[in-house]
């Protein structure tokens, strides 16, 4: 079964292009939480998740504040943490969409996070 991201979109922003013209003051050490809506290859449907994507020097900080980002980029913009989640999320390789799940958890929040039977 493959993956893929539906939507996304920057918590921050309101639209990946509003995002793309405000680069952080230093693309070195940023970071920033994304909203994706993912599913299954050739299917409307899908669940969402939260993301923290980050530079290395801001996982530092990050992780002494007690996050850590899911996933990890060289620079800061908007066509590299793009990029960098859909690339991520593509490489999920499962046979059901329970097991993709379970691997997405690994580096995201799950909509249905915490609640019974999960």
């Amino acid at each position: 079964m493959q993956i893929e991201v539906k939507e996304s979109c920057p918590n921050d922003f309101l639209n990946w292009d509003e995002f793309a013209q405000q680069p952080p003051p230093d693309p070195y050490d940023a970071y920033g939480w994304f909203h994706i809506t993912v599913g299954e290859v050739g299917q409307e449907a899908g669940n969402d998740f939260q993301v923290c994507v980050a530079t290395p020097t801001a996982f530092g900080r990050l992780k002494a504040l007690g996050t850590i980002p899911g996933i990890l980029v060289d620079w800061f913009d908007a066509a590299t943490v793009r990029q960098a989640i859909e690339t991520k999320v593509a490489s999920t390789k499962t046979n059901t969409w329970h097991q993709a799940v379970d691997q997405l958890r690994t580096y995201m929040l799950w909509e249905y996070e915490g609640m019974a039977g999960n």
